[in-house]
């Protein structure tokens, strides 16, 4: 009994004690002046992005990157027609709220509206 007192006291003790500061993530370290592509995910039957979409690639690249612009691909235009309407009207709320301009849409393929994505062109030029 007195050893599991000392493990568990230990363990609070672990717990509690100061941790280094968290490293810069790799999304932070990389220049955000890069063509790419971010995945959004909604949550399930419903037109909201998930909280785990992280806006902040596309806000610095606003704020960095002369020229760049944003395609959503698997989504039509923003409405309210529907669910992929109203998913496509989050997402542009959301890229709104960190200053991002309108993307523009592209409905694609079957494939592509099963998965969206958000295209982030910060070199236009390749």
């Amino acid at each position: 009994m007195r050893r599991l007192a000392l493990l568990l006291s230990t363990l609070a003790l672990i717990g509690c004690a100061p941790r280094p500061p968290v490293a810069a993530t790799a999304s932070t370290q990389r220049s955000p002046c890069t063509n790419g592509i971010l995945a959004l995910y909604f949550n399930e039957e419903a037109p909201t992005l998930r909280p785990s979409v992280s806006m902040e690639w596309p806000a610095r690249a606003t704020k960095e990157c002369p020229g760049v612009a944003f395609k959503v691909i698997g989504l039509p235009e923003p409405s309210t027609a529907n669910v992929q309407g109203r998913r496509a009207e989050s997402v542009a709320l959301a890229l709104r709220a960190f200053g991002v301009p309108q993307p523009a849409f592209e409905p694609g393929d079957a494939n592509d509206q099963a998965r969206p994505v958000l295209e982030i062109l910060a070199r236009p030029d390749q």
